[in-house]
């Protein structure tokens, strides 16, 4: 690699930096005496003015101070609070670019991790990369102002429209605020959801008082109804959702098919691309009516119930138990009864006690990845395919790094741009069994 050799600057003062790529958490990577810099804000090509404030002997961090050589791909980030937020890393380049740096992490995580030598085809990116959040987790100052927290702190950003989430939801956002501006001191964090057909809902967590109710404030939950939103969620102080107003259910269609979804389930955050994503992944599994097939960290059922229609039978295993029941009751609603099946418990302790033998494994783990004794497990039933959706190219690589050593072949890996603007990236990767 042709790297730049810069003078060496004393803690605190500001030299000159050449940017040469985008790290996978968006920052820029440059080189001051052979020592990595790492720097938000600065895009490959440019050179900038920065500060260094935390040194060790191999790397060190910097602020950008300002920008002497301006890229062409730099564009003003339309968000009001980008700089601070720190919720996108990528809104001051175009979107194009953060597709070509999406893929470049997912191929460079597979090679320099995982060791895994295979094409990663071109991203999938969306058409209208914003306004595409159906789920924000806001928190709340003792003043009643919302907003995420600032990037490694706890420190509360602030703003007025945020550009990832619906116009519609930044009005349910404004008006709880206002609400909530007096009184209600319990309440600490606030979850707002938005499902496809423009209704909403909302979790207030930090046991909401008993005069939080439609009798004792009638103008705010008739003007929230008005805009849209059917129920709101609290918890009590051991954690147990109650419902506070409106209808219990809330679903969600994906697939064409329709899903309860409770307040403290898993979902994933973009409708549009979740359909893309679990679109592709049916592709890939090839099902022809006659597979066992497991869906490991299966959530509410999305994927198990698409698989179902298409397998002898899916056996789903999920940890969070509001999620479990969602995914039941999901499979009478869909007509799946009999072709599924779900297990509540941890991944690794309840694959361990089912006999059957799957031949294709489809898993959608946290971002953590696979638990090893998931992967050890893998390794020993043996399926034919295994599908892995990943949140995280790092844990992803890591993964499939065991896999291939374990007897498994790479055949494709799809990134998927679930979260535009942001350093997070989806794929979708296929693996099938090689016979030794």
């Amino acid at each position: 690699m042709d790297i730049k050799i810069l003078e060496n600057h004393a803690l605190g003062e500001k030299p000159k930096l050449e940017c040469l790529r985008l790290i996978s958490d968006g920052s820029g990577i440059g080189y001051m005496n052979g020592i990595a810099t790492f720097v938000p804000g600065l895009l490959p090509g440019e050179t900038g003015e920065v500060e260094v404030y935390d040194a060790k002997k191999k790397w060190q961090r910097a602020r950008l101070q300002t920008i002497i050589k301006r890229s062409p791909e730099r564009v003003d980030a339309p968000c009001s609070v980008f700089e601070d937020c720190g919720g996108c890393q990528l809104q001051h380049t175009t979107y194009e670019e953060t597709l070509l740096w999406k893929q470049r992490w997912v191929e460079d995580a597979l090679s320099r991790i995982g060791k895994v030598s295979v094409e990663v085809k071109p991203i999938i990116g969306m058409s209208i990369p914003w306004r595409y959040r159906n789920k924000a987790r806001l928190h709340r100052k003792p003043t009643g102002k919302l907003g995420y927290y600032k990037e490694k702190s706890k420190d509360l950003v602030h703003f007025s429209d945020c550009l990832l989430l619906s116009e519609r939801m930044n009005h349910w956002i404004r008006l709880t605020e206002e609400f909530l501006t007096e009184g209600f001191a319990d309440i600490h964090t606030l979850t707002f959801r938005e499902n496809t057909r423009g209704e909403g809902l909302i979790l207030l967590e930090g046991s909401p008082t008993k005069d939080l109710s439609s009798e004792n404030n009638p103008e705010f939950f008739e003007a929230l109804f008005k805009d849209g939103v059917r129920s709101v969620w609290g918890t009590d102080s051991e954690g147990s959702l109650a419902l506070l107003w409106g209808e219990a259910a809330f679903s969600q269609t994906i697939l064409d098919m329709t899903f309860d979804v409770s307040p403290l389930s898993f979902l994933q955050v973009n409708s549009l691309q979740t359909d893309v994503l679990y679109a592709y992944v049916l592709e890939e599994a090839a099902l022809t009516g006659d597979e066992i097939v497991w869906d490991l960290y299966s959530g509410i059922g999305t994927l198990s119930l698409a698989l179902a229609s298409k397998a002898q039978k899916v056996t789903g295993i999920e940890e969070n138990p509001y999620a479990v029941e969602d995914a039941i009751k999901n499979a009478v609603n869909n007509n799946a009864v009999g072709h599924v099946e779900f297990l509540k418990g941890t991944v690794e302790t309840r694959m361990m006690k089912i006999d059957e033998q799957p031949d294709v494994v489809v898993l959608d783990p946290p971002r953590t990845g696979m638990h090893p004794l998931v992967v050890q497990r893998l390794l020993e039933l043996k399926p034919q395919r295994i599908i892995y959706v990943s949140c995280d190219p790092g844990t992803l690589a890591r993964d499939l790094g065991v896999l291939t050593q374990g007897g498994y072949e790479v055949e494709r890996v799809q990134p998927v741009d679930m979260f535009p603007w942001t350093m997070h990236v989806e794929c979708v990767v296929l693996m099938s069994r090689v016979e030794k």
